[in-house]
């Protein structure tokens, strides 16, 4: 594959907030890449963008220039020219660039996105339910975000069970909660006002009727995003989570595991502050499950090293380190390491669909994105047509 022409402009993502986009031209055709945000950050992901949007894609662009005839074949090729890509512009214009050249490089190959990561490997979704936290404008509950996890084998039977989980839960919401009025956070989770008991009740009675009603094993989750309220070694809440407001870190790890054991949770995402590993540990050896780091590692193998025995799931998400050799590095660890993978959208999404390929040619597991929204049902929808591939 031949660029012919490679230009970046300034598109807006999911959260009406500009980010970037890359259009490639070779003689397959047209292909652009663009790159999410996130509202709620990890200290140790790299910026998106280093300075102002708009003189960062005008030097981007004169980077852009300089690859006109260059050639690429492989996915390996990619990550050679990423490698050239000045520090400057890791984050969200590499991203957006490489996504872009995987396009060209399938459709000049006659080859899905996917094959070029290696693999095909099942993955399920795992879908937002509840907004909180930060997505919610630190309304109602603490934690960030309640999840359904199905325990299916077939991406049709788990998009279903998801599906009816959060339409039982809009159903349950509209018949109990007064202010309830159908809106959603900027992942399509519902927010409600409520707080973090009164909002796992809800959904764990959603998930028990869709079990009765139709026999899957659906699980519910949690990211707690903990770090958003740690502060000078306490965790506050907004009401108190069983009689208490404001606790320690050893008291968190008593609530972690309290909820975890009333509520069946699964899925237990950044139970404490992003740099307490030691903690996590304790909650692994005590709840077991699905204990999953994002803050703490975010997509870097020096932080998934240092995580190692203390989780046992990771996300990826690719925007962390703007880089997909660095992405396909520490896709390599976990598994040398043995721990569940789980490729993750974020909260400023873009249209594009390539989070679905990534998770299917890397192997992870799961996919978390929201059921509602566009650009979050466009990634089910590819994970669909994968699977009939």
């Amino acid at each position: 594959m031949k660029i012919k022409n490679a230009i970046a402009l300034k598109i807006l993502n999911s959260n009406s907030n500009f980010t970037i986009q890359v259009d490639i031209e070779s003689d397959s055709g047209k292909f652009r890449g663009s790159s999410p945000a996130g509202e709620s950050v990890s200290e140790f992901e790299v910026a998106q963008f280093k300075e102002g949007l708009d003189s960062e894609i005008d030097k981007f662009n004169r980077f852009l220039g300089t690859l006109k005839n260059k050639e690429l074949s492989t996915i390996e090729d990619v990550y050679s020219l990423e490698k050239e890509i000045p520090k400057e512009f890791i984050g969200g214009p590499s991203l957006s660039l490489s996504y872009a050249l995987v396009y060209a490089i399938a459709a000049e190959s006659r080859k899905e996105p996917y094959e070029l990561f290696g693999q095909k490997s099942l993955v399920l979704p795992v879908s937002k339910m509840l907004g909180g936290g930060m997505h919610a404008s630190n309304l109602g509950m603490d934690i960030q975000e309640i999840l359904a996890v199905t325990m299916e084998e077939d991406v049709r039977s788990s998009v279903d069970g998801t599906l009816e989980v959060y339409k039982q839960l809009k159903e349950i919401l509209k018949n109990s909660t007064y202010s309830f009025i159908g809106g959603v956070d900027p992942e399509g989770g519902f927010v409600t006002g409520l707080d973090n008991y009164e909002s796992l009740k809800i959904a764990k009675k959603a998930v028990e009727k869709v079990i009765e009603r139709t026999g899957k094993d659906i699980r519910l989750g949690v990211d707690m995003a903990a770090s958003t309220f740690f502060k000078d070694g306490k965790y506050t809440y907004k009401k108190p989570l069983y009689g208490k407001k404001e606790v320690s870190r050893e008291e968190q790890i008593d609530i972690v595991k309290k909820l975890t054991d009333e509520f069946d949770l699964y899925y237990i995402e950044d139970p404490v502050g992003e740099s307490l590993l030691e903690d996590y540990g304790k909650i692994l050896s005590l709840c077991g499950n699905l204990v999953v780091g994002d803050d703490s590692t975010a997509t870097s193998t020096d932080r998934l090293s240092e995580a190692t025995g203390k989780i046992n799931a990771v996300l990826i998400k690719p925007n962390q380190v703007g880089l997909l050799y660095k992405v396909k590095e520490f896709s390599d660890m976990a598994d040398k390491i043995g721990i569940t993978k789980i490729a993750s959208h974020r909260s400023e999404e873009t249209s594009i669909n390539i989070l679905s390929d990534l998770a299917v040619g890397l192997g992870a597991k799961y996919l978390k994105v929201g059921i509602n929204r566009g650009e979050r049902v466009d990634k089910i929808n590819r994970l669909l047509e994968i699977d009939q591939i």
